[in-house]
């Protein structure tokens, strides 16, 4: 029972081997373009949600320097109002002794401390 294998069967194996090389290789093919399809919303989905995420970036960027910049105009304007009020304050203290003065012409006294006042907030502020 000794069996040869003639060359016609060796070739007819191997074109038999690469036949199943072949369609195997096709078949992976597909199911792979398939995949690739099937993935592909997910794919753009996954670009828009990237894309999104760096322009919340950006806009919380911007929201913290624009934070940074109220906080500092706000100090700013509460700074101002500040001198606004002791201004006003000094020149109202300034007109009702010019006012006591005005009636009764002896106020010197009143006149005299609301200069001394005037004149060390001037100084101060300027």
């Amino acid at each position: 029972m000794n069996e040869t294998i003639t060359l016609a069967q060796m070739w007819q194996m191997m074109l038999a081997i690469c036949a199943g090389i072949v369609t195997i290789s096709t078949a992976v093919g597909v199911v792979v373009k398939v995949v690739h399809t099937i993935k592909a919303p997910e794919r753009k989905q996954n670009a828009r949600i990237e894309a999104v995420e760096l322009k919340i970036k950006e806009i919380d960027l911007r929201l913290e320097k624009g934070d940074r910049h109220f906080d500092s105009d706000s100090k700013r304007i509460d700074n101002l109002e500040k001198t606004m009020r002791a201004s006003n304050r000094i020149i109202i203290e300034t007109l009702q002794a010019l006012t006591a003065h005005a009636i009764d012409e002896n106020n010197f006294d009143q006149l005299k401390v609301t200069e001394e006042k005037l004149n060390k907030f001037l100084i101060d502020k300027i």
